[in-house]
């Protein structure tokens, strides 16, 4: 398969936005090409472990080394289309003239396999050389997949839903079984992508895997037309989603995002190694402060999934803490199909009696999702509203007849959110977006007010409509009084409602506080920089969550 064919699917699933006909595309690809090559566009397309060979900004320093154009210039283009090896891409067709093919009928294994990763070991200058090369013997056409399999920026739109649903369709099986083969890692090869496409299925080749997991819809007012005892009320845990997997006698630890986080908990995967039955159990994990019985902050977990040998000292100091909800699996049956109610009745079974033969080795690691039980819809509102007390985020509604299927459906699990801290702050910084907002100013830093003094708090991207994007870009554009870089200092004129959902105290900022997920959620024309909020609202918020 050349090169040329993988960057032709990629102009024709880019250029199409009907799902089926993005299906048709895969299928026709995926059916005239080798085992090896599918293998790799399946690994690309997914994106789950693209590698970057060279970094974006390493991508422009090379360019302008190479063909002696200024860096002010490469980085004035880079603001308008917002994307390096895009950029990148379109300045090298005036610059290059096509020499030969080299690279055009060059199979993905040997570019992905051999000659991009040859890079990382290359000095300076043979580095240099050898990207020349590689711009000045493929076809123009070329230049973009190129670029963006090099800086690991390769996105297309192409869910992994779109890919099993075109495999599936392709060798006539069942979506879920795709679905769950393509779980975790994919390692680029002949023999996986001939287990993804057989036929036949052996139990014991997805020992290691994950089931794809059920994710909950935002809570839809219809449902209150229903009555609650339809419904199983939890806590909406703010912790990394996980499943834990015990099959013949070896632990997985595996999180919605696919990773394999086994060596970042190693006394979850020690006390569960006790336990004698095998099991698939969806949950939560968390970071637990177990004198007041209640989860720590969410950047304290992220301090323990990013070390992947954490010390004793460190899992004394961020103890760990399972909340299982679900149980997908136990001694090799599968349970998904089984409604909730039988699986949760079968959860608190097993759990109890591992519980009980551990000695308690268990109770202070591994604990089950409690239930809520609101006589009606008004007492719904009440514990949700009152979630923040017991250091949730809300709730989560289950159907009691709901089965266990990948995705999102509709009809089986909400996610009942409280309602968002908000602050009004000042627009004090704006920089450029990237890719379809390149060249406007759509990101943004604000500012509460300390002392008589504007000091930055958080920064937000998301919240303004198209409009309202190209209004602010006008008046940001005509109220610059500064700039660093790609960064504008604006006139403090702009208040803005910012929306998040937790706030902590934080070393790391001058303002003393971190937000978590803040959005824009109101332009406020109708009010004065002097009406904005002070730090000191912002801590009692902090006090009172």
């Amino acid at each position: 398969m050349s090169l040329k064919k993988f960057s032709e699917l990629f102009i024709n699933l880019d250029s199409c936005n009907s799902t089926n006909k993005k299906i048709g595309i895969l299928q026709n690809y995926f059916s005239s090409n080798e085992a090896l090559e599918n293998s790799w566009t399946i690994y690309l397309l997914t994106g789950k472990n693209n590698k970057r060979f060279i970094s974006g900004r390493s991508l422009k320093t090379l360019f302008s080394e190479i063909y002696e154009y200024p860096l002010w210039l490469i980085d004035s283009c880079y603001l308008k289309v917002g994307d390096s090896a895009e950029v990148i891409s379109l300045l090298l067709r005036n610059v290059i003239t096509e020499k030969n093919t080299k690279y055009q009928d060059g199979s993905l294994h040997e570019l992905l396999n051999k000659s991009f990763p040859e890079l990382s070991i290359l000095k300076e200058d043979e580095k240099k050389l050898r990207v020349k090369e590689i711009w000045e013997t493929i076809p123009k056409e070329n230049l973009l997949v190129i670029n963006k399999i090099l800086t690991g920026t390769f996105r297309v739109g192409v869910s992994i839903g779109l890919i099993t649903k075109s495999i599936a369709k392709l060798i006539n099986i069942d979506e879920a079984i795709i679905s769950h083969r393509l779980m975790g890692d994919f390692i680029p090869s002949e023999e996986s992508y001939k287990l993804l496409i057989d036929k036949k299925i052996n139990p014991s080749e997805l020992n290691y895997k994950p089931y794809p997991f059920l994710l909950a819809n935002t809570f839809e007012k219809k449902i209150i037309d229903k009555s609650t005892n339809d419904f199983q009320f939890e806590w909406k845990w703010d912790g990394i989603r996980i499943q834990l997997i015990k099959r013949s006698g070896k632990v997985s630890i595996w999180t919605r995002g696919q990773d394999l986080v086994n060596k970042s908990f190693p006394e979850l995967v020690e006390k569960i190694s006790s336990i004698k039955d095998d099991f698939v159990i969806d949950g939560e994990l968390l970071v637990w402060d177990f004198k007041k019985s209640l989860p720590l902050n969410f950047s304290l977990l992220q301090k323990r999934i990013n070390r992947k040998a954490p010390s004793r000292l460190i899992q004394k100091n961020l103890p760990i803490i399972f909340i299982a909800y679900d149980i997908l699996e136990i001694n090799g049956e599968d349970q998904r199909d089984s409604n909730l109610e039988i699986r949760r009745n079968s959860l608190e079974k097993h759990l109890y009696n591992w519980l009980n033969e551990s000695k308690e080795e268990l109770s202070n690691i591994f604990k089950i999702s409690d239930l809520i039980y609101p006589k009606n819809w008004e007492e719904v509102e009440t514990f949700k509203n009152n979630s923040r007390d017991n250091g949730t985020e809300g709730l989560v509604i289950k159907n009691k007849k709901s089965i266990y299927t990948p995705g999102r459906k509709k009809g089986l699990w909400w996610k009942y959110k409280v309602d968002p801290m908000q602050l009004d702050a000042v627009l004090i910084y704006a920089k450029g977006g990237s890719g379809i907002r390149a060249g406007l100013y759509t990101d943004y830093s604000f500012a509460l007010w300390k002392d008589g003094e504007l000091i930055k708090f958080a920064s937000a991207y998301s919240g303004l409509n198209n409009t309202e994007i190209k209004e602010l870009d006008r008046w940001i554009r005509q109220n610059t009084i500064d700039r660093f870089g790609p960064v504008r200092s604006v006139r403090p004129e702009m208040v803005f409602e910012i929306s998040f959902e937790n706030i902590q105290i934080s070393k790391r900022h001058k303002s003393g506080i971190a937000v978590r997920f803040p959005r824009i959620t109101k332009w406020r024309k109708d009010k004065l920089i002097k009406d904005a909020d002070t730090l000191e609202n912002a801590q009692k918020l902090m006090l009172n969550k």
